[in-house]
């Protein structure tokens, strides 16, 4: 069974009370809980690998990341969300008609950034293959991958803490919207996603709960990637790792948009 949460220990510690002070001030009771979550998120960040890298793949044909989004390209929302936690690496996979990404990334020192360019072919591909096409330059550590149509208010390093705190292989960031016939909808027990059904059909009484189109995974994924191009995340990878108890869910608290189709919804997490 997947969502194995790590063990812990109780332990009796002195701490200077300015900084217990300032640690105080970070409780949210949102992303940071209480004291002992306080202590554990922070030693988490500064201890542990962070995933420092992120595929952003904008391989539609119909979509472009220069798009404007509250005043600002969708591509820009996402580089500055990269830059504010800390992520180092950013992948854009395009699509070959794509032409404004790297006027408005150059090489990505503005955000913090090294950022490598990747075209899809002229037969668009699938998400499971865009990964595969990335692959070499992931490398062996966690990594983030956004769909870019997507906009979202999410803390990554609470993203990131969460999928390492499980057993999974992939975490997929959820929301809820009211038709969840567009897109891969989820069944959960517990943090764990039990099914994946990519945009299902029968609505009645389906699960509201969708993906938000970006994951946190780890390079154990491309065992699971069919060789076929025109794989696809929801469809061939994500409920093969549901039916092995290797997909968690993180529901997060923010506004999240589909820019493509106009849709934005705040998700609410639970607690």
């Amino acid at each position: 069974m997947m969502l194995d949460i790590m063990t812990r220990s109780k332990i009796a510690i002195t701490i200077k009370d300015d900084l217990l002070k300032r640690l105080d001030r970070a409780i949210d009771g949102k992303t940071i809980r209480n004291r002992s979550h306080a202590i554990e998120y922070f030693l988490d960040q500064e201890l542990f690998s962070k995933a420092e890298t992120a595929l952003l793949i904008a391989g539609h044909k119909d979509f472009s990341c220069s798009t404007l989004f509250e005043r600002k390209s969708v591509l820009e929302h996402h580089l500055e969300l990269l830059q504010a936690h800390g992520v180092k690496n950013a992948i854009l996979l395009l699509h070959e008609s794509e032409q404004e990404a790297q006027r408005i990334a150059g090489d990505g020192s503005e955000y913090g950034l090294r950022i490598t360019y990747l075209r899809q072919g002229k037969e668009q591909t699938g998400t499971a293959h865009a990964l595969v096409q990335a692959k070499k330059f992931i490398g062996e550590d966690l990594f983030f991958v956004f769909y870019c149509h997507v906009v979202a208010e999410i803390d990554l390093a609470d993203f990131v803490l969460y999928h390492r705190e499980t057993d999974g292989i992939a975490t997929v960031a959820l929301t809820s919207i009211e038709d969840p016939s567009l897109y891969g909808a989820v069944k959960m027990r517990g943090g764990e996603i039990v099914s994946f059904t990519e945009k299902p059909k029968e609505t009645e009484g389906a699960s509201r709960v969708i993906s938000a189109g970006i994951f946190c995974m780890g390079p154990e994924i491309f065992e699971y990637i069919p060789k076929e191009k025109a794989a696809s995340l929801e469809r061939d990878v994500f409920p093969k790792l549901a039916q092995e108890g290797k997909l968690g869910g993180y529901m997060f608290e923010g506004k999240w948009c589909n820019v493509r189709n106009q849709i934005c919804f705040p998700s609410k997490r639970k607690k």
